[in-house]
């Protein structure tokens, strides 16, 4: 995950963002399902910006242990 990405978990659900920029995902992952969804984020091109905020949403969700 780059340095960069903040990761915040706020109940069931995991924001991410770059500081510096309005750029933002929030995930959740709903019960009985084995991924998460992104619910909510701004619109942007960057594609590996959009993998890197998913990569960092997958690695917390992992950590707490909602994903394997």
């Amino acid at each position: 995950m780059p340095n960069d990405l903040q990761v915040e978990v706020r109940g069931e659900l995991i924001f991410v963002s770059q500081p510096g920029t309005q750029f933002y995902a929030i995930y959740t992952k709903p019960t009985g399902q084995p991924e998460l969804f992104l619910i909510s984020s701004n619109a942007t091109q960057d594609h590996q910006l959009r993998a890197q905020l998913w990569q960092a949403a997958n690695d917390k969700a992992r950590e707490l242990g909602w994903t394997l």
